[in-house]
């Protein structure tokens, strides 16, 4: 199929689907790929394979990661984007790759995966369990300028923040210190902790670059509209709200 864009992955395939897809993946045409929330944490060879496939496909723009990868998915991604870099140190394993979206299942067991979301522009990351400062960090992009933080969409119930809120800012900080924008969406937040964390972004931080906070759905409602113009008359950080309960939920 030398012309499909778009593939989504479902269900479960032997090693032998992932070893022939990795070497053709050099000449799709693949924009978006999404994969499904397998486990292949035991598997090393499909893991290597399906390794190697993402990161052969130079026309892929948009991934959706989930699920979990046994160690080589990550040992071939650092391996091939360190070759790629002492061919040539203008490239990286994808070159093309501007949005990325993972899950906790699979940020939980993150490695180093060298250059190759080095051109990562805007990252989400789905949570299905409580929001784990140590395990959202695990991912480093370096160019993110656009994060989203989301209850997953097969959630059974909003995600919600149960650490300090006063440590968001530097958890988000070792994600990318040029984010822009942060959204929180469809999560289990509130009033008084949406407070909580303005307060956290309107205190010093090294998220220089940081213009907007917006929520989206995260359970406040119109009594924190004062606090919302509040901190934008201070033009220190734009805030946007769209009040209501987390959807689907």
């Amino acid at each position: 199929m030398p012309h499909l864009k778009n593939l989504t992955l479902y269900g479960r395939y032997h090693d032998d689907f992932y070893s022939p897809s990795s070497s053709m993946a050099s000449s799709a045409k693949i924009e978006t790929l999404e994969t499904p929330g397998w486990d292949l944490s035991e598997r090393p060879s499909a893991s290597r394979y399906f390794g190697q496939f993402i990161r052969s496909m130079s026309h892929l723009k948009n991934l959706k990661l989930y699920g979990r990868y046994h160690d080589d998915f990550y040992s071939t991604s650092s391996s091939m984007a360190s070759s790629a870099k002492d061919h040539d140190q203008s490239r990286n394993t994808c070159p093309t790759l501007t949005e990325l979206t993972v899950d906790d299942n699979i940020l939980e067991g993150w490695h180093d995966c060298g250059s190759m979301f080095d051109n990562v522009k805007r990252v989400t990351i789905q949570v299905c369990n409580p929001i784990n400062y140590d395990v959202i960090q695990r991912i480093q992009l370096p160019g993110a300028t656009e994060l989203t933080i989301q209850t997953h969409e097969y959630g059974l119930r909003p995600a919600g923040f149960h650490e300090e809120l006063t440590a968001l800012p530097n958890a988000l900080l070792n994600i990318s210190s040029q984010l822009v924008k942060v959204t929180f969406s469809d999560l289990d937040i509130g009033n008084s902790k949406m407070e909580l964390i303005l307060q956290a972004f309107r205190s010093p931080h090294n998220l220089n670059h940081l213009k907007t906070i917006r929520f989206m759905r995260c359970g406040t409602d119109l009594s924190m509209n004062d606090v919302t113009i509040v901190c934008n008359e201070d033009h220190v950080i734009e805030v946007e709200v769209e009040h209501g309960k987390p959807r689907g939920f």
